[in-house]
């Protein structure tokens, strides 16, 4: 990301550049933004991204920590790698554009001209704090889930327009120290230490106030091809034909299909199997076995390739009294259920 991003603003802002000058300011800043934010963005969906879970950003890396879902050990290690592969990024871009790098101070961030630390600080803490509070409402989002990182991107690309005077919109500690160190140029850099941190905390306190302390993961793009190294993460992802849970086992945890289909079925005389149902996103599944602290009553199969968000009793408590979407089809589906075994009896008398 840093390399992408320096070279971004070395070829739209250093004198000499070959690429030609944008008069205005804003658009010239938002094509800036684009390129930055775009090297994130492809970060995240690549397979790099996929396999580390795309953080880039200590203060969001720090923000997933204090909800509990990257462990500390995780957390410490993850931060010194953003670190370190800042200044490895930054340093690669000036290797690479020599005199463009270093004619915009290797993209240093600084309080722009005529801005008090106050200013500067209260800017860097209400931007960081936009940015984590989008990517935990995001992830929580089925539909959006997948677009967390081209939204999260364009965020930032729009923050770079508006923002840039007054701080240079870094959001991350991480991108601020290797370019300052490079240049270097360590004009009021505390700022973009507190100002990140505070802004993803108070994020972390405005979503627990929003939804409770519950996130389904801290990987920002999930797919089957690459699993996550998250051990907290709420997700389960499974190909067609697996087995998601079977007939008689024990039920510690039902799940909500939000992508994909998933067939129930149940054993039968002798050895036949009965296809009762086939489930889709938005249905519940193993609900009953966990409400009812009993065995599961039927298996199920994936279908297709599917992924299901994992809900054990804790969080049956907090999705029934936060999230009334859920509750509702939740009871829309044992209220079909009901119905259909009213039927059944009905149409056996």
């Amino acid at each position: 990301m840093l390399f992408i991003g320096v070279s971004a603003v070395a070829f739209m802002w250093a004198p000499g550049s070959p690429v030609p000058v944008v008069p205005n300011g804003a658009l010239r800043r938002l094509l800036t933004g684009l390129m930055f934010a775009g090297g994130a963005t492809a970060v995240v969906y690549s397979p790099l991204g996929q396999i580390s879970g795309g953080h880039i950003n200590p203060a969001v890396t720090l923000a997933f920590w204090r909800l509990g879902k990257v462990p500390t050990r995780d957390a410490v290690i993850y931060i010194v790698m953003q670190f370190l592969g800042a200044f490895v990024g930054a340093y690669a871009a000036g290797l690479a554009w020599g005199p463009l790098t270093t004619g915009v101070q290797f993209a240093a961030t600084v309080p722009g001209d005529g801005y008090t630390w106050a200013g500067a600080l209260a800017a860097e803490t209400f931007i960081t704090f936009l940015l984590v509070f989008t990517i935990f409402v995001c992830v929580n989002k089925p539909k959006v889930a997948p677009r967390t990182g081209l939204i999260a991107g364009t965020l930032v690309a729009l923050l770079v327009m508006i923002e840039a005077p007054v701080t240079g919109t870094s959001l991350n500690p991480a991108r601020t120290l290797g370019p300052a160190v490079l240049a270097p140029n360590y004009t009021a850099l505390w700022i973009y230490f507190v100002g990140p941190v505070a802004g993803a905390l108070v994020a972390v306190a405005a979503f627990r106030g929003q939804w409770g302390a519950q996130t389904v993961c801290a990987k920002l793009y999930h797919t089957e091809k690459y699993p996550c190294p998250f051990d907290t993460c709420s997700y389960r992802l499974v190909s067609a034909g697996e087995t998601v849970m079977m007939q008689g086992e024990s039920g510690v945890e039902a799940y909500v299909v939000e992508r994909g289909h998933l067939d129930v079925q149940r054993n039968g005389a002798g050895t036949e199997t009965v296809t009762l149902a086939r489930l889709g996103p938005g249905d519940w599944v193993g609900e009953m076995s966990l409400l009812l602290d009993e065995p599961r009553s039927a298996t199920v199969l994936a279908a297709t390739d599917a992924q299901l968000r994992r809900v054990n009793k804790h969080d049956m408590g907090h999705v029934l009294a936060e999230d009334p979407k859920r509750t509702e089809e939740l009871l829309r589906q044992l209220a079909r259920r009901v119905k259909a075994t009213n039927e059944r009896v009905a149409g056996s008398i």
